[in-house]
């Protein structure tokens, strides 16, 4: 622990102090995106963090086929291992694949619970890396859900933190996701799955006619008269302009006289 706490230190000046300063990577707070021209990837800080830890714990909104399948990999490494995990989700929005869920919770060393937002009433976009090794908690913490784009392509923040156990920080977010984990709300998988595959088989179906159908075009149905109403309108203005107060219009039924009414105080 002694050890750790030293390479810790250094690590924190090399991070908030004075980047020259020679520090362990391990040990240093970072920035993580992804940003293809430098070959990085959150993913693979990801994929670090898994392959060393003793225990993780994951708290994300979305979860997709696309971000568990690059992982899947260590992932099984992991369970022949023994080491444990517990992942928290949510129906918020009705997003996440339930295939990805299933795929998840196939793994023998993972628990996975959903967090019913729509029963809360609260919304629920946490997304939350923590790698327990030893001593010491890595934890990855911003804006990238368990997604394909989020891990690999799209503009991403997230920060590592490094800490040890004892770290005012990590044990906020240890509580934070405990209290989550241990709420009403968080639901057994087996006792959620089949309820929330129903609703996601609507939803994507409605998401689907949506994609489907064409926008709207205002300029395709704003109004025009036609030649016959532009006669009308053109005389109608005349008068209004000669200071008339009235004027009749004579035509036959369905020809648009309201129209030419109404062009003429457009």
């Amino acid at each position: 622990m002694g050890n750790s706490i030293i390479e810790l230190r250094k690590g924190l000046e090399t991070a908030y102090i004075d980047g020259s300063i020679v520090s362990n990577e391990r040990y240093r707070p970072q920035f993580i995106s992804n940003n293809y021209k430098e070959g990085k990837k959150v993913l693979s800080s990801i994929e670090d963090e898994l392959s060393v830890c003793d225990s993780f714990r994951i708290s994300v909104a979305f979860i997709t086929l696309g971000g568990i399948t690059p992982l899947l990999l260590t992932l099984n490494e992991l369970e022949k291992k023994g080491i444990k995990g517990e992942i928290l989700t949510t129906n918020y929005l009705n997003f996440s694949e339930p295939k990805a869920l299933e795929k998840l919770n196939s793994l023998s060393n993972i628990t996975l619970k959903i967090y019913d937002s729509e029963s809360s009433g609260e919304g629920f976009h946490t997304k939350g890396y923590i790698f327990r090794n030893e001593e010491v908690y890595r934890i990855i913490i911003g804006s990238s859900n368990m997604t394909g784009g989020a891990l690999k392509q799209n503009y991403e923040w997230n920060t590592k933190i490094v800490s040890t156990i004892d770290g005012e920080v990590s044990k906020q977010i240890i509580e934070e996701f405990e209290r989550l984990w241990e709420s009403p709300y968080a639901r057994d998988f087996n006792d959620f799955i089949e309820e929330y595959k129903q609703k996601y088989q609507i939803i994507r179906h409605q998401r689907d006619i949506a994609k489907k159908e064409e926008l709207v075009s205002l300029e395709k149905y704003r109004l025009k008269p036609n030649s016959m109403q532009v006669g009308f309108i053109t005389n109608l203005r005349k008068i209004i302009s000669a200071g008339e107060k009235k004027a009749l219009l004579i035509s036959a039924t369905g020809t648009g006289k309201n129209i030419c009414v109404s062009f003429c105080h457009a």
